[in-house]
């Protein structure tokens, strides 16, 4: 089952349920994901890419989508906002969406190499093929609240 945490997007924005969209984990380890919701807590990372087979049941971000971020242990340290999503091939890129990546060198170069590499071995570990001409989903986000959060649970009605 997938951590929503909607729990903290209510007490945030409340009355906002239709916005409230899957909590989000960048990077495949602890640490990538610490790392990942660093840079996006800083302002370096104001983008993120996913394969579209992650999305067998066509739940896609979209724009206006709040989310919790989560830290490299599943705790919540932030909620962002997606501004803008697009389907875009792996080959197209630009060097202005590398730079918004926020990642290495920050580079289209370094984006290519690494994150091509990265494509390429989830590809595999989930029994996809990708190549260049391959879309990918590209979310744009932007932060728009930083923990810590507490929830905040109703109060009984009294007579």
């Amino acid at each position: 089952m997938s951590v929503q945490r909607h729990d903290i997007l209510g007490v945030a924005f409340p009355g906002q349920d239709s916005r409230f969209f899957l909590a989000m984990s960048i990077g495949g380890t602890p640490e990538l994901a610490d790392y990942g919701a660093a840079l996006l807590l800083d302002g370096t990372k104001t983008a993120t890419s996913s394969p579209l087979w992650d999305y067998a049941d066509w739940r896609i971000p979209f724009a206006g989508a709040l989310s919790v971020l989560l830290d490299g242990r599943g705790q919540p340290v932030g909620i962002v906002e997606t501004v803008g999503v697009e389907r875009v091939r792996f080959r197209d890129v630009t060097e202005e969406m590398a730079r918004a990546y926020g990642e290495g060198d920050r580079t289209l170069q370094w984006w290519r190499r690494v994150i091509g590499d990265w494509y390429r071995n989830k590809a595999a570990r989930d029994g996809q093929s990708f190549s260049e001409d391959h879309q990918i989903l590209w979310e744009w986000v932007a932060v728009v609240r930083r923990g810590p959060f507490t929830t905040v649970q109703p109060r009984p009605r009294t007579a």
